[in-house]
């Protein structure tokens, strides 16, 4: 009986120990983009639409290189799926160079496992962050809505994370306001004197 006391509150301080631990990684996480935000508030009087692009799109190249499709890489970029594809429409040079990416992933047999790669399971964490229902964060990597439960229950580290990242989300939003499903929507930076004024293929 005592053997079996001691094994139960060894499991309850295990699952304790785990879930505290994700919540301080998914609290950096969470803190990096923060910082990324400020950052860009702070050079927000030199910084151009064009800056902020070359960012976005540099985020984009490096989730296709993880083997991200399209909706992958417009959640890891930050953007919608039709800006994404506006962008490629609009460049050629970005259009290859993303096809490239997902080359490179092809090539060298990189799969994007939310399991198992890092930078794919950062993509799914910070789209929950923003606001994105736990199957639909599956979908942008990837992951069938069942396989998506199943890794969740058979994997306690991702279980522990996806935990924490929805409640962090809750915790975020008042009670008053309407959660969005949504990807967050494209903010535009002051635009270049040199570059006449576009519009928001958003808009």
């Amino acid at each position: 009986m005592g053997d079996r006391s001691a094994g139960g509150a060894g499991s309850d301080a295990e699952a304790g120990a785990s879930e505290a631990w994700a919540e301080a990684v998914v609290a950096g996480l969470d803190g990096a983009r923060a910082a990324e935000r400020a950052l860009a508030d702070a050079l927000r009087p030199a910084m151009s639409v064009k800056e902020e692009n070359a960012q976005r799109r540099a985020e984009a190249l490096r989730a296709a290189a993880m083997g991200l499709g399209a909706a992958g890489c417009a959640s890891a970029a930050g953007v919608s799926e039709r800006l994404l594809a506006s962008w490629r429409a609009e460049g050629s040079v970005f259009d290859a160079a993303l096809s490239t990416a997902r080359s490179l992933a092809h090539v060298h047999g990189v799969v994007p496992d939310v399991a198992a790669n890092p930078a794919v399971l950062r993509v799914a964490l910070d789209a929950i962050l923003r606001g994105v229902p736990f199957i639909e964060a599956g979908a942008l990597v990837g992951v069938k809505r069942d396989t998506f439960y199943r890794l969740r229950r058979g994997n306690p580290h991702l279980g522990a994370l996806f935990g924490a990242a929805q409640n962090l989300r809750r915790r975020s939003v008042s009670p008053g306001r309407k959660r969005k499903a949504e990807l967050k929507g494209y903010r535009l930076v002051r635009l270049d004197a040199s570059e006449p004024p576009r519009a928001d293929p958003d808009a």
